[in-house]
């Protein structure tokens, strides 16, 4: 029988693919002048077009209304980009200069103890009137700190400081390739904060409030080990900047720092424990899931409403509501709902790196890691001579045991396969010991997380000895985690330094990975076309002809 994973069915591709590609030919290229509006009319006569052949079933309308919908979607993709960001291919030619204006921040960076300096972004609210054109815009702002008044998130705030093109600077290309990518040309350095215009809304205020509510119940019981609280508010509450500088560097060359930042992973994990809380209550399937909605939002806002967290949150948000609402749970479909949504509120994400990661992974894991995993474990009859009736008990413990290690096995080998041109292309790493890291530290990790939220469960339900309990659980899980990290970064063969031979093959090699298991999905991975090797292949060759090593 085969997998359910090769029977997904995804229709909103039609729409969302022809979108991705309208965004990123709006991305290199200007709109011509004054022309949105009769791009917008064609767009539309080509919808309608798409309309009538859907409901006309004659000889040719089948290719005719998918050719229709999607330069309809390519061309709307074009519009949206250009209409939500006009100033995006607009020739930055002022000196830079002083300025006084007003921002609302929207994001700010953690700073490490001895910054001297806050960091984040911002969208200019008023200008004076010689810079009248840099309202709307989004600027990265540095501003000393100022103990007497310091920036929030969804505040407005009078500054004073020096604004300059975001030039290039090749100790900071990744970071600057990370700005450009959310649509920020000017920088505004040198700051000084005057005073507050407007103070943030009152649910900004309670999410911080409640931040800082959960990061007093995590420290309870670690408060003589920095170390660990710093691994353990970093893995809850997503703050990098509290891990040292070694252990940023052996996280990030095991391939596993990505536990750090409040994603796929601890999104996920939050929400399994929400549910299962909610059915050891015994409610209702529905009722619960209903329930872990509003919740999980909640807890991504109180984190910082970071981009990875939100994604991750549409993901699980779209799977839900297949299950209230009863539908046939497609996580294919799911992905495509949710990257559509993504990318209608802020086309601009698509250029991000986490973006592409996030949905390469989570996508390979759906087309080809689960048909991967069920073949694999189709293999492992240990004891296929036995009838299991007679199997004793340990026999039962082995073959479960292998299988649930052959699944996360071909889990994390198809990860792998999906990762690795992005951490080459954005990060000029080859981790190889990543497989056998992720293998490892993602169960623990996971335990860590569990431990995390029954800290903060009974935390708030004023159970002190519990949640201490649980934080001492939770440290001596983590304690393991780093020793297995820093110890295996050592090992041979873990990491390599490597980059592309020319930078456009870094989103080129992430697209055709994508490309070539999605074709393997259509193909059922039948061994007439390559079975699961053409993944392989493609990346041997990426490795063998476009990576410099060293």
């Amino acid at each position: 029988m085969p997998s359910p994973a090769t029977r997904l069915r995804a229709p909103l591709l039609w729409l969302l693919l022809p979108l991705l590609a309208g965004v990123t030919a709006a991305k290199l290229w200007p709109p011509p002048p004054n022309s949105l509006g009769w791009l917008m009319a064609i767009a539309g006569a080509l919808s309608l077009v798409a309309t009538s052949f859907a409901i006309r079933p004659t000889r040719y309308a089948h290719l005719s209304w998918q050719l229709s919908l999607s330069f309809s979607a390519g061309l709307a993709g074009f519009i949206l980009l250009h209409a939500r960001y006009p100033q995006l291919h607009e020739l930055i030619d002022r000196p830079p200069r002083e300025v006084t204006v007003t921002f609302e921040v929207i994001q700010l960076f953690s700073p490490p103890p001895t910054a001297r300096s806050l960091t984040g972004l911002g969208v200019i609210i008023t200008a004076g009137a010689q810079d009248h054109e840099l309202i709307g815009r989004r600027i990265y702002f540095s501003v000393i700190k100022k103990i007497s008044l310091s920036p929030r998130r969804g505040g407005h705030y009078l500054m004073q400081g020096l604004i300059e093109p975001l030039a290039p600077d090749p100790a900071a290309a990744n970071f600057n390739d990370y700005l450009a990518s959310v649509g920020v040309r000017q920088k505004f350095t040198r700051g000084r904060i005057l005073r507050e215009v407007r103070a943030p809304g009152w649910f900004i205020n309670f999410c911080n409030r409640a931040e800082n509510h959960l990061e007093a119940i995590l420290q309870r019981g670690l408060e003589h080990h920095p170390q660990t609280r710093s691994l353990y508010l970093g893995m809850l509450l997503g703050e990098k900047a509290v891990l040292s500088e070694a252990q940023q560097n052996a996280f990030m060359r095991s391939g596993t720092f990505h536990i750090f930042s409040v994603s796929g992973l601890h999104v996920g994990v939050i929400a399994l424990s929400l549910h299962s809380l909610f059915r050891l209550l015994r409610l209702p399937q529905r009722l619960a899931a209903g329930l872990c909605l509003p919740l999980l939002w909640l807890y991504v806002q109180i984190t910082g409403a970071s981009s990875p967290a939100e994604r991750s949150f549409l993901m699980i948000a779209f799977l839900y509501a297949a299950q209230i609402f009863r539908l046939p749970q497609n996580p294919l479909a799911a992905l495509a709902g949710a990257a559509l949504v993504t990318v209608l509120l802020d086309p601009l994400q698509l250029f991000s790196t986490g973006f592409q990661m996030s949905y390469a992974v989570v996508v390979a894991l759906v087309v080809m890691g689960i048909p991967l995993s069920k073949k694999w474990t189709e293999h492992w009859q240990p004891y296929a001579l036995i009838p299991r009736a007679h199997w004793r008990r340990y026999q039962h413990h082995l073959d479960w045991s292998g299988r649930e290690l052959l699944s996360a096995g071909a889990v994390c080998w198809v990860a792998f396969l999906a990762s690795t041109p992005s951490g080459i292309g954005y990060f000029q790493t080859l981790s190889p010991g990543s497989l056998l890291a992720n293998l490892v530290i993602i169960p623990i990790s996971s335990l860590a997380l569990v431990a995390g939220f029954l800290a903060l469960l009974t935390g708030l339900g004023g159970l002190t000895t519990w949640s201490v309990l649980f934080n001492s659980a939770a440290a001596l899980i983590l304690l393991l985690m780093d020793w297995l990290v820093q110890q295996g970064i050592t090992l041979p063969g873990m990491y390599y330094n490597a980059q592309f031979v020319v930078s456009w093959l870094a989103p080129a090699s992430l697209v055709g990975m994508t490309a070539v298991m999605l074709a393997g999905l259509a193909g059922k991975w039948s061994p007439r076309y390559g079975g699961f090797w053409p993944p392989v292949l493609l990346l041997a060759l990426l490795l063998l002809f476009g990576v410099h090593f060293g």
